[in-house]
Protein backbone atom coordinates (compact mmCIF):
# COMPACT_ATOMS: atom_id res chain seq x y z
CA UNK A 1 0.00 0.00 0.00
CA UNK A 2 1.49 3.40 -0.84
CA UNK A 3 1.74 6.24 2.38
CA UNK A 4 -1.08 8.76 1.73
CA UNK A 5 0.65 11.59 2.75
CA UNK A 6 -0.74 14.86 2.15
CA UNK A 7 0.17 15.47 -1.53
CA UNK A 8 -0.94 11.86 -2.67
CA UNK A 9 -4.29 12.48 -0.86
CA UNK A 10 -5.05 15.55 -2.08
CA UNK A 11 -4.08 14.43 -5.47
CA UNK A 12 -6.24 11.44 -5.39
CA UNK A 13 -8.78 13.14 -4.04
CA UNK A 14 -9.36 15.95 -6.20
CA UNK A 15 -9.26 12.98 -9.37
CA UNK A 16 -11.51 10.88 -7.83
CA UNK A 17 -14.35 13.91 -8.16
CA UNK A 18 -14.35 14.08 -11.71
CA UNK A 19 -13.61 10.61 -13.81
CA UNK A 20 -15.31 11.70 -17.09
CA UNK A 21 -11.88 12.93 -18.38
CA UNK A 22 -8.55 13.57 -17.89
CA UNK A 23 -6.93 16.76 -16.60
CA UNK A 24 -3.54 18.58 -17.05
CA UNK A 25 -1.54 18.89 -14.53
CA UNK A 26 -2.00 22.82 -14.30
CA UNK A 27 -5.69 21.87 -13.96
CA UNK A 28 -5.02 19.39 -11.01
CA UNK A 29 -2.88 22.50 -9.66
CA UNK A 30 -5.49 24.39 -9.63
CA UNK A 31 -8.19 22.38 -8.39
CA UNK A 32 -7.00 21.38 -5.54
CA UNK A 33 -5.72 24.52 -4.52
CA UNK A 34 -9.48 25.20 -4.87
CA UNK A 35 -10.44 22.75 -2.70
CA UNK A 36 -7.76 22.66 -0.18
CA UNK A 37 -6.62 25.73 0.02
CA UNK A 38 -3.04 25.22 -1.34
CA UNK A 39 -1.16 23.69 -3.85
CA UNK A 40 2.65 23.73 -5.43
CA UNK A 41 2.98 22.83 -8.99
CA UNK A 42 6.21 21.26 -8.40
CA UNK A 43 4.90 19.20 -5.38
CA UNK A 44 2.39 17.77 -7.19
CA UNK A 45 4.65 17.18 -10.87
CA UNK A 46 6.88 15.18 -8.62
CA UNK A 47 4.31 12.71 -6.97
CA UNK A 48 2.92 12.61 -9.80
CA UNK A 49 5.39 11.13 -11.49
CA UNK A 50 5.76 8.67 -8.35
CA UNK A 51 2.56 7.70 -8.47
CA UNK A 52 2.89 7.01 -12.25
CA UNK A 53 5.69 4.91 -11.29
CA UNK A 54 3.77 2.62 -8.94
CA UNK A 55 1.07 2.47 -11.42
CA UNK A 56 -1.46 4.06 -9.93
CA UNK A 57 -1.77 6.80 -12.11
CA UNK A 58 -1.49 7.37 -16.30
CA UNK A 59 -0.40 10.39 -17.98
CA UNK A 60 -0.63 11.34 -21.27
CA UNK A 61 0.69 13.77 -23.27
CA UNK A 62 -1.99 16.29 -25.35
CA UNK A 63 -0.30 18.56 -27.26
CA UNK A 64 1.72 20.32 -25.01
CA UNK A 65 0.23 19.57 -21.47
CA UNK A 66 0.38 16.55 -19.64
CA UNK A 67 -3.22 14.60 -18.52
CA UNK A 68 -4.13 12.90 -15.69
CA UNK A 69 -6.06 10.07 -14.82
CA UNK A 70 -6.47 7.23 -12.15
CA UNK A 71 -5.48 3.93 -13.46
CA UNK A 72 -8.35 1.65 -12.36
CA UNK A 73 -6.31 -1.38 -14.24
CA UNK A 74 -4.75 -1.22 -11.36
CA UNK A 75 -6.13 -4.10 -8.80
CA UNK A 76 -4.98 -2.26 -5.73
CA UNK A 77 -6.55 1.43 -6.90
CA UNK A 78 -9.78 0.58 -5.23
CA UNK A 79 -7.77 -0.46 -1.81
CA UNK A 80 -5.98 2.92 -2.21
CA UNK A 81 -9.04 5.37 -2.58
CA UNK A 82 -10.61 2.98 0.18
CA UNK A 83 -7.59 4.79 2.23
CA UNK A 84 -8.11 8.33 0.36
CA UNK A 85 -12.20 8.14 1.86
CA UNK A 86 -10.72 7.13 5.70
CA UNK A 87 -8.48 9.90 5.75
CA UNK A 88 -11.43 12.61 4.15
CA UNK A 89 -13.68 10.69 7.11
CA UNK A 90 -10.88 11.14 9.75
CA UNK A 91 -10.44 14.82 8.71
CA UNK A 92 -14.08 15.45 8.66
CA UNK A 93 -14.52 14.27 12.05
CA UNK A 94 -11.59 15.93 13.71
CA UNK A 95 -13.51 19.71 12.38
CA UNK A 96 -17.37 18.03 13.78
CA UNK A 97 -17.11 16.36 17.08
CA UNK A 98 -20.30 15.48 17.02
CA UNK A 99 -20.80 13.93 13.86
CA UNK A 100 -18.40 11.18 15.28
CA UNK A 101 -21.28 10.45 17.35
CA UNK A 102 -23.73 9.92 14.43
CA UNK A 103 -20.96 7.77 12.15
CA UNK A 104 -20.50 5.57 15.12
CA UNK A 105 -24.04 4.61 15.74
CA UNK A 106 -24.64 4.28 12.15
CA UNK A 107 -21.55 1.84 11.95
CA UNK A 108 -23.12 -0.30 15.21
CA UNK A 109 -26.62 -0.55 13.86
CA UNK A 110 -25.51 -1.41 9.94
CA UNK A 111 -22.34 -3.11 10.14
CA UNK A 112 -23.19 -7.10 10.12
CA UNK A 113 -26.65 -6.77 10.53
CA UNK A 114 -27.86 -5.69 6.54
CA UNK A 115 -25.28 -7.57 4.39
CA UNK A 116 -27.05 -5.97 1.37
CA UNK A 117 -25.93 -2.47 1.80
CA UNK A 118 -22.30 -2.20 0.33
CA UNK A 119 -21.58 1.23 0.87
CA UNK A 120 -22.91 4.56 2.91
CA UNK A 121 -21.80 7.84 1.77
CA UNK A 122 -22.43 11.35 3.12
CA UNK A 123 -22.54 14.28 0.44
CA UNK A 124 -21.69 17.78 0.14
CA UNK A 125 -20.79 17.60 4.60
CA UNK A 126 -19.89 20.72 5.13
CA UNK A 127 -22.49 22.82 3.32
CA UNK A 128 -25.35 20.44 4.56
CA UNK A 129 -24.37 20.77 8.23
CA UNK A 130 -24.22 24.43 8.38
CA UNK A 131 -28.14 23.90 7.22
CA UNK A 132 -28.34 21.35 10.26
CA UNK A 133 -29.28 18.60 7.61
CA UNK A 134 -27.12 15.36 6.76
CA UNK A 135 -27.47 14.18 3.17
CA UNK A 136 -26.41 10.30 2.52
CA UNK A 137 -26.15 7.58 0.28
CA UNK A 138 -27.00 4.13 0.18
CA UNK A 139 -25.42 1.55 -2.01
CA UNK A 140 -27.62 -1.94 -2.28
CA UNK A 141 -26.65 -4.92 -3.91
CA UNK A 142 -28.41 -5.95 -7.16
CA UNK A 143 -31.38 -7.47 -5.51
CA UNK A 144 -35.09 -6.58 -4.29
CA UNK A 145 -35.07 -6.33 -0.47
CA UNK A 146 -38.22 -3.85 0.45
CA UNK A 147 -37.76 -5.18 4.32
CA UNK A 148 -34.30 -3.27 4.05
CA UNK A 149 -35.50 -0.17 2.73
CA UNK A 150 -37.81 -0.07 5.42
CA UNK A 151 -35.57 -1.06 7.74
CA UNK A 152 -33.01 1.87 6.40
CA UNK A 153 -36.11 4.76 7.00
CA UNK A 154 -37.00 3.20 10.52
CA UNK A 155 -33.51 3.72 11.93
CA UNK A 156 -32.87 6.74 10.13
CA UNK A 157 -36.07 8.28 11.78
CA UNK A 158 -35.17 7.60 15.18
CA UNK A 159 -31.45 8.84 14.25
CA UNK A 160 -32.97 11.80 12.97
CA UNK A 161 -35.22 12.41 16.27
CA UNK A 162 -32.89 11.80 18.76
CA UNK A 163 -29.80 13.73 16.98
CA UNK A 164 -32.26 16.82 16.44
CA UNK A 165 -30.96 17.06 12.65
CA UNK A 166 -32.89 16.81 9.44
CA UNK A 167 -31.27 13.15 7.59
CA UNK A 168 -32.09 13.14 4.11
CA UNK A 169 -31.13 9.93 2.42
CA UNK A 170 -31.16 8.68 -1.36
CA UNK A 171 -30.80 4.56 -1.35
CA UNK A 172 -29.90 2.46 -4.67
CA UNK A 173 -29.46 -0.69 -5.59
CA UNK A 174 -26.26 -1.08 -7.73
CA UNK A 175 -28.00 -1.88 -10.87
CA UNK A 176 -30.22 1.59 -10.27
CA UNK A 177 -26.28 3.31 -9.24
CA UNK A 178 -25.27 2.50 -12.58
CA UNK A 179 -28.49 3.02 -14.83
CA UNK A 180 -28.65 6.81 -13.45
CA UNK A 181 -24.96 6.98 -14.22
CA UNK A 182 -25.47 5.96 -17.81
CA UNK A 183 -28.64 7.93 -18.15
CA UNK A 184 -28.42 11.16 -20.44
CA UNK A 185 -31.00 12.69 -18.44
CA UNK A 186 -29.69 15.42 -15.32
CA UNK A 187 -30.19 13.15 -12.16
CA UNK A 188 -29.35 13.64 -8.36
CA UNK A 189 -27.03 10.99 -8.06
CA UNK A 190 -24.70 12.61 -11.23
CA UNK A 191 -24.54 15.81 -8.07
CA UNK A 192 -23.99 13.68 -5.17
CA UNK A 193 -20.47 11.98 -6.43
CA UNK A 194 -18.91 15.38 -7.12
CA UNK A 195 -18.36 15.71 -3.34
CA UNK A 196 -18.69 12.96 -1.26
CA UNK A 197 -17.08 10.98 1.69
CA UNK A 198 -17.72 6.98 1.76
CA UNK A 199 -17.09 6.69 5.37
CA UNK A 200 -19.21 2.80 5.40
CA UNK A 201 -17.20 0.12 3.09
CA UNK A 202 -15.52 2.52 0.96
CA UNK A 203 -13.64 -0.30 -0.72
CA UNK A 204 -17.01 -1.65 -2.38
CA UNK A 205 -18.15 1.89 -2.97
CA UNK A 206 -14.89 2.17 -5.49
CA UNK A 207 -15.37 -1.59 -6.66
CA UNK A 208 -18.82 -0.44 -7.77
CA UNK A 209 -17.28 2.57 -10.15
CA UNK A 210 -14.61 0.32 -11.13
CA UNK A 211 -17.48 -2.16 -12.23
CA UNK A 212 -19.01 1.07 -14.34
CA UNK A 213 -15.47 2.00 -15.85
CA UNK A 214 -14.81 -1.81 -16.95
CA UNK A 215 -18.57 -1.35 -18.77
CA UNK A 216 -17.27 1.88 -20.49
CA UNK A 217 -19.79 3.93 -18.53
CA UNK A 218 -19.35 7.48 -18.38
CA UNK A 219 -19.31 8.96 -14.73
CA UNK A 220 -20.10 12.46 -15.29
CA UNK A 221 -20.23 14.74 -12.57
CA UNK A 222 -23.25 17.46 -12.96
CA UNK A 223 -23.36 20.96 -10.94
CA UNK A 224 -26.52 20.58 -8.48
CA UNK A 225 -30.11 21.56 -9.88
CA UNK A 226 -33.26 22.88 -7.80
CA UNK A 227 -35.97 21.43 -9.16
CA UNK A 228 -38.18 24.91 -8.08
CA UNK A 229 -35.92 26.68 -10.47
CA UNK A 230 -36.41 24.29 -13.77
CA UNK A 231 -37.33 26.70 -16.16
CA UNK A 232 -40.91 26.68 -18.41
CA UNK A 233 -39.32 25.31 -21.11
CA UNK A 234 -37.66 22.46 -19.82
CA UNK A 235 -40.74 21.65 -17.86
CA UNK A 236 -43.34 21.79 -20.96
CA UNK A 237 -40.21 19.88 -22.99
CA UNK A 238 -40.25 16.80 -20.63
CA UNK A 239 -43.46 16.59 -19.30
CA UNK A 240 -44.46 15.69 -22.63
CA UNK A 241 -41.30 13.06 -23.43
CA UNK A 242 -43.15 11.79 -20.14
CA UNK A 243 -46.75 11.28 -21.81
CA UNK A 244 -48.29 14.54 -20.86
CA UNK A 245 -48.92 17.51 -23.15
CA UNK A 246 -50.27 20.51 -22.23
CA UNK A 247 -53.18 22.17 -24.35
CA UNK A 248 -52.02 25.53 -26.16
CA UNK A 249 -47.91 24.96 -25.19
CA UNK A 250 -45.26 25.45 -27.73
CA UNK A 251 -43.15 22.43 -27.33
CA UNK A 252 -38.99 23.46 -28.07
CA UNK A 253 -35.95 21.21 -27.61
CA UNK A 254 -35.03 21.66 -23.82
CA UNK A 255 -32.55 19.38 -21.34
CA UNK A 256 -33.71 15.78 -21.04
CA UNK A 257 -34.11 16.04 -16.66
CA UNK A 258 -35.42 12.69 -15.05
CA UNK A 259 -38.92 12.10 -13.92
CA UNK A 260 -38.41 12.37 -10.25
CA UNK A 261 -37.30 15.94 -10.44
CA UNK A 262 -39.91 17.10 -12.77
CA UNK A 263 -42.55 15.52 -10.14
CA UNK A 264 -40.47 17.27 -7.60
CA UNK A 265 -40.77 20.68 -9.73
CA UNK A 266 -44.02 20.51 -9.86
CA UNK A 267 -44.87 20.02 -6.40
CA UNK A 268 -42.58 23.25 -5.42
CA UNK A 269 -44.28 25.18 -8.43
CA UNK A 270 -47.76 24.63 -6.21
CA UNK A 271 -49.97 25.08 -9.24
CA UNK A 272 -53.15 23.43 -8.92
CA UNK A 273 -53.56 22.61 -12.39
CA UNK A 274 -50.16 21.44 -13.07
CA UNK A 275 -49.73 19.34 -10.07
CA UNK A 276 -53.05 17.48 -11.73
CA UNK A 277 -50.52 15.57 -14.30
CA UNK A 278 -48.14 13.93 -11.62
CA UNK A 279 -51.12 11.26 -11.35
CA UNK A 280 -50.93 10.94 -14.84
CA UNK A 281 -46.64 10.95 -14.90
CA UNK A 282 -46.39 7.95 -12.22
CA UNK A 283 -48.93 5.83 -13.84
CA UNK A 284 -47.41 6.15 -17.17
CA UNK A 285 -43.73 5.94 -16.69
CA UNK A 286 -40.96 3.92 -14.73
CA UNK A 287 -40.48 5.73 -11.36
CA UNK A 288 -37.77 5.19 -8.94
CA UNK A 289 -39.83 6.03 -5.83
CA UNK A 290 -36.42 5.89 -3.24
CA UNK A 291 -35.08 8.81 -5.39
CA UNK A 292 -38.77 10.46 -5.90
CA UNK A 293 -38.87 9.93 -1.92
CA UNK A 294 -35.60 11.11 -1.44
CA UNK A 295 -36.27 14.36 -3.56
CA UNK A 296 -39.69 14.96 -1.74
CA UNK A 297 -38.20 15.15 1.81
CA UNK A 298 -35.52 17.22 0.79
CA UNK A 299 -37.73 19.53 -0.97
CA UNK A 300 -40.56 19.33 2.27
CA UNK A 301 -43.23 17.71 -0.49
CA UNK A 302 -43.84 14.29 0.76
CA UNK A 303 -47.06 15.32 2.60
CA UNK A 304 -48.45 15.81 -0.60
CA UNK A 305 -46.72 13.18 -2.65
CA UNK A 306 -48.28 10.85 0.58
CA UNK A 307 -51.94 11.86 -0.72
CA UNK A 308 -51.54 11.49 -4.24
CA UNK A 309 -50.56 8.00 -3.90
CA UNK A 310 -52.99 7.19 -1.30
CA UNK A 311 -55.60 7.67 -4.16
CA UNK A 312 -53.60 5.92 -7.18
CA UNK A 313 -53.15 3.19 -5.27
CA UNK A 314 -57.01 3.26 -4.37
CA UNK A 315 -58.09 3.60 -8.07
CA UNK A 316 -55.26 1.09 -9.33
CA UNK A 317 -53.32 -1.07 -6.79
CA UNK A 318 -49.53 -1.34 -7.61
CA UNK A 319 -46.65 -2.91 -5.59
CA UNK A 320 -44.17 -0.42 -5.97
CA UNK A 321 -47.22 2.29 -4.83
CA UNK A 322 -47.86 0.50 -2.07
CA UNK A 323 -43.94 0.23 -1.11
CA UNK A 324 -43.74 3.82 -1.23
CA UNK A 325 -47.00 4.46 0.87
CA UNK A 326 -45.47 1.99 3.51
CA UNK A 327 -41.86 4.29 3.43
CA UNK A 328 -44.12 7.73 4.26
CA UNK A 329 -45.90 5.89 7.12
CA UNK A 330 -42.79 4.54 8.63
CA UNK A 331 -41.61 8.03 7.87
CA UNK A 332 -44.57 9.87 9.83
CA UNK A 333 -45.51 11.74 7.02
CA UNK A 334 -48.83 13.43 7.38
CA UNK A 335 -50.76 12.76 3.92
CA UNK A 336 -52.34 15.82 2.39
CA UNK A 337 -55.72 15.54 1.58
CA UNK A 338 -55.94 15.43 -2.48
CA UNK A 339 -59.21 16.00 -4.70
CA UNK A 340 -59.57 12.10 -5.62
CA UNK A 341 -62.54 13.32 -8.30
CA UNK A 342 -60.33 15.65 -10.36
CA UNK A 343 -57.51 12.91 -10.41
CA UNK A 344 -60.01 10.17 -11.57
CA UNK A 345 -61.40 12.38 -14.51
CA UNK A 346 -57.77 13.67 -15.45
CA UNK A 347 -56.80 10.03 -15.36
CA UNK A 348 -59.40 9.28 -17.48
CA UNK A 349 -58.71 12.00 -19.97
CA UNK A 350 -55.51 10.92 -20.83
CA UNK A 351 -56.64 7.44 -20.83
CA UNK A 352 -54.12 6.62 -17.86
CA UNK A 353 -56.97 4.07 -16.38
Amino acid sequence: MIKMDNTTFRILDVLSRDLDSPISINELTKRIKETHGTAYYKNIYDKIQDLKKQNILNTTEIGKASVVTLNFNNYKLTDILGEMEKKKKQEFLERDIEMQTIFLEIDKEFRGAFPSIESISIIDSEKNLKLNRIELLFLLANFEEEQTVFSIHSIMERFQSKHNIKIDFLILTEKEFLDLLVSEETNPLKEMLSDKITFFSPEDFWITIKTALIKDIRIKTEEGMNPAKITEQHLIYNLNRFGYKEMGTRIEQGKKICIEYIIASILLQEDARRIQSIPILLIKNKINYNLLIFLCKKYKKTGELFGILKILNKIKENNEIKNAIRTLEIMKIKEIKMNEKSILEKLRLYDAV
